[in-house]
């Protein structure tokens, strides 16, 4: 499967019993023991709460200070977790970085596709003004039973740049197809959850689902990856 990252949620009375462990005293806490007595036994840095979302592989967070902290007090045992994970606690600020880095990154994708058709606004106030390109369209009212309207281009007047935001817009469509077509980007069925799509368009309401539902008070949110 990889390596994937995920937050999830842990009760803060418990977090708090074990936040200052050493390394054997969160075995003994856990009442974990090996098989073996040369081998510590093993807790998963997933096991530790109950997951809430998981964002996938390849993540490129660069979250603001102090919203990430290490998990545990004691160096040694966050030493021990850290060796092939993430394992961390993060506050409200975090949740609301991520959000907004999925809108950026949505806004981002959505732009670099229309800006080759209508170009750059200097100002959200101000007219899109299309290109050579879309200004020659044609639209034609047919009836034949229902209305239909018809739109043909010019296709002499559009550019190398056009043409591959064309074929973005084709593969982004085609992409999104998939999503409704062979997979299902809502969950009727899984506890609280709106969906387990990982396309940010969908993702980010249910981060905005969790951060505004989340009991910061009640429980600690962990960020973790294995």
């Amino acid at each position: 499967m990889g390596y994937r990252n995920y937050i999830g949620v842990m009760p803060k009375k418990e977090y708090n019993k074990i936040k200052s462990l050493t390394v054997q005293g969160v075995y003994d806490y856990y009442n974990l023991k090996s098989e073996f007595e040369d081998e510590m036994p093993y807790k998963g840095v997933y096991s530790f709460g109950k997951e809430l979302y998981g964002f996938g592989k390849y993540v490129d967070f660069n979250p603001p200070e102090g919203s990430v902290n290490p998990f545990f007090k004691k160096k040694e045992t966050q030493k021990r977790w850290d060796e092939e994970n993430e394992f961390n606690i993060v506050t409200k600020e975090f949740l609301a970085y991520i959000i907004d880095t999925y809108k950026e990154r949505v806004k981002k994708y959505y732009n670099e596709m229309m800006l080759p058709f209508f170009g750059k606004r200097d100002s959200i106030l101000d007219n899109e003004k299309p290109t050579n390109f879309l200004n020659s369209v044609k639209s034609e009212y047919v009836f034949d039973g229902d209305k239909e309207t018809k739109h043909k281009f010019d296709f002499s007047k559009i550019t190398d740049e056009e043409q591959t935001a064309l074929f973005e817009i084709i593969e982004h469509v085609r992409n999104m197809r998939t999503e409704w077509t062979i997979l299902t980007p809502f969950d009727l069925d899984r506890g609280n959850e709106i969906t387990t799509s990982w396309k940010y368009e969908y993702g980010i309401f249910e981060l905005v689902r969790i951060y505004k539902s989340f009991d910061w008070k009640k429980n600690v949110m962990i960020y973790y990856g294995y």
